[in-house]
């Protein structure tokens, strides 16, 4: 899951426009990439008093296992205990589908295909595009996201731009020449890197970094199903590492 940071407000004022029609007050949400459901727990924070079912889709039961487990905080976190003064806020109903999307976009599959969701007022993809490594498949991921959500829903995704900030990228290019050297490939893309894992010795996982025309590519492939209706930068100590993009779905 990525860092939602500055970004909560915006979206959790798009959450609540999304399930703002009708009286039930209930709101749907599709949940790709759901991670330790701390999407999940936030809207528990923003939308107390709405109900909330989430469809998330994950390939790692046990983050999803572990948050089963944990109470929603009355901050929006995820923590083992409550403050006993504090009224519990509603879980959100949460189906979990253990799915990587990856390995189907890799076998020729259609994500959508595959999916075990209704289409819902709410889609969301956080932290996640930037390990979908090529151009067809982060479209693909986009697609899918879109055709999950309700006419007049919401879908939002984010996407890290590392390489706009000056510290990050001399770090992403030393360390992305270091693992290519470690393991023998090749030169990669551009915008591909290969980033270290908490500073574990030859552990590294990959991640792009998406320029502003690649953005722009995004949003003019689905212009056809859904209105951009927000693009905005946050988190991270500069407030502008991710790029969120929020689009309604026609």
């Amino acid at each position: 899951m990525g860092e939602l940071g500055a970004a909560e407000d915006g979206i959790g004022k798009g959450a609540r426009d999304a399930g703002a029609s009708g009286e039930s007050r209930t709101l749907s949400v599709f949940d790709l990439a759901c991670g330790n459901l701390r999407f999940e727990a936030f809207l528990a924070s923003a939308l107390p008093e709405t109900a909330v079912s989430v469809y998330a889709v994950d390939n790692c039961d046990s983050l999803v296992s572990d948050a089963a487990l944990a109470e929603y905080a009355p901050d929006g976190g995820l923590g083992d205990t409550q403050d006993s003064q504090s009224e519990p806020l509603a879980r959100p109903r949460v189906a979990y589908q253990n799915l990587d999307v990856l390995d189907v976009l890799a076998a020729g599959g259609v994500i959508g295909d595959c999916l075990q969701a209704p289409m819902c007022d709410l889609s969301v993809s956080f932290g996640f595009m930037h390990h979908v490594p090529l151009p067809d498949h982060r479209h693909a991921v986009l697609d899918a996201l879109v055709d999950q959500t309700r006419s007049g829903g919401l879908a939002i995704v984010s996407l890290w731009q590392f390489m706009e900030n000056e510290r990050l990228a001399e770090k992403a290019r030393a360390t992305r020449e270091r693992a290519l050297l470690e393991l023998g490939l090749p030169e990669l893309d551009a915008g591909d890197f290969l980033l270290g894992w908490k500073n574990v010795p030859g552990a590294y996982r990959y991640c792009h970094s998406f320029s502003e025309s690649e953005i722009d590519d995004l949003v003019s492939a689905v212009r056809a199903r859904a209105t951009l209706v927000s693009r905005f930068k946050a988190d991270g100590r500069t407030d502008d590492l991710n790029t969120y993009l929020v689009f309604e779905a026609k």
